[in-house]
């Protein structure tokens, strides 16, 4: 869904150190002294499924829009009023004057418009394949339809979904390890939960939690960071900790992470215990922003990305993951 990305020229002067975490086999007697791995944080499509980039093709043909033009950046940018009605520019004013748009296209839709209730498509044919919705139940605004299309296209792909190689397995170690799991997507809730629903049931595989979707109130989609900082504090890595962020400061404000702000430095100690792991560009720039480790899943479309600065380390299956967090996971093996 995403449209290219590439380093700032601040990130790209300020190439941080990589990231090292202790082994979690407790056998295992180096790098105790390393920092301790605090969880691990998810995409969904193309990193716990099997890519279906067929998708992101099919929704800019429905949207008119090039490869260039991140999708939802551009449902953002469309109008949320009702057909016929003309935006206000002073309804919503606040008391100093500045305009409140409900289409202020700097913010994520709300949860409402964005996970607006659609029929479901084993009992509705009016989202079968070539089938668009009927006249009665098209939404009224140019942003809701163009919500609904791309998610009557994500509902359909998710019945062909299938598990990574690799994916319970390294689940069932996860959880026997006792890592927390989150998860950071840029899809809506439904595809997410057919996926747990259809693949990692059962006690063995844990829990994902925090779930986060482009739904998710007030969390901005990747490549924002804001996702993975929600979990990082859901899980409580923001408390308690002070002597730990004056240490992070110490070491990486000085020629590491450049010139950041307090509240930056904060919010990337935050997500510094952390890896993301995922197949896109935009999984990896939220999580090199955030602070996080990263790890790549390889696939035949984004190997050019195994060289990106954003990129710590890569794997071609999940469960290689396995004996590197075993042994000590290191972003510059």
């Amino acid at each position: 869904m995403s449209a290219p990305i590439s380093a700032s020229p601040s990130e790209k002067a300020t190439r941080r150190k990589p990231k090292r975490f202790a082994p979690l086999n407790p056998d295992i007697k180096h790098g105790r002294d390393l920092p301790r791995l605090k969880g691990i944080i998810f995409d969904v499509d193309g990193t716990l499924c099997l890519p279906q980039n067929y998708m992101f093709k099919e929704m800019r043909q429905a949207l008119g829009i090039p490869r260039s033009v991140d999708i939802l950046e551009h449902i953002r940018s469309l109008s949320n009023e009702p057909d016929g009605i003309p935006p206000s520019s002073t309804d919503s004013a606040d008391p100093k004057g500045t305009p409140q748009s409900s289409t202020d296209t700097s913010q994520p839709p709300s949860a409402d418009l964005l996970s607006p209730s659609l029929p479901d498509p084993t009992t509705d044919t009016s989202l079968d394949e070539g089938t668009a919705p009927s006249q009665a139940s098209q939404p009224s605004s140019p942003q809701s339809r163009a919500v609904a299309t791309i998610q009557s296209i994500e509902r359909r792909a998710m019945t062909s979904q299938r598990p990574q190689p690799g994916l319970q397995s390294l689940m069932s170690y996860l959880q026997r390890r006792n890592v927390r799991k989150g998860l950071c997507t840029r899809n809506f809730p439904a595809p997410v939960h057919h996926l747990l629903d259809s693949f990692l049931q059962g006690e063995e595989f844990g829990t994902f939690e925090p779930i986060i979707t482009r739904d998710s109130e007030g969390v901005a989609p990747k490549p924002s960071p804001d996702g993975l900082w929600r979990i990082a504090e859901h899980w409580g890595l923001h408390t308690g900790d002070e002597g730990g962020l004056v240490e992070y400061i110490k070491v990486n404000g000085e020629g590491g992470e450049g010139e950041l702000d307090p509240l930056e430095f904060a919010k990337r100690y935050l997500g510094s215990g952390l890896i993301m792991g995922g197949d896109s560009i935009d999984d990896m720039a939220a999580g090199y922003r955030a602070g996080a480790a990263t790890v790549l899943l390889v696939n035949d479309e984004n190997q050019d990305l195994a060289r990106h600065e954003y990129t710590g380390r890569t794997v071609q299956r999940l469960d290689e993951l396995i004996g590197i967090l075993e042994n000590g996971f290191s972003e510059d093996a």
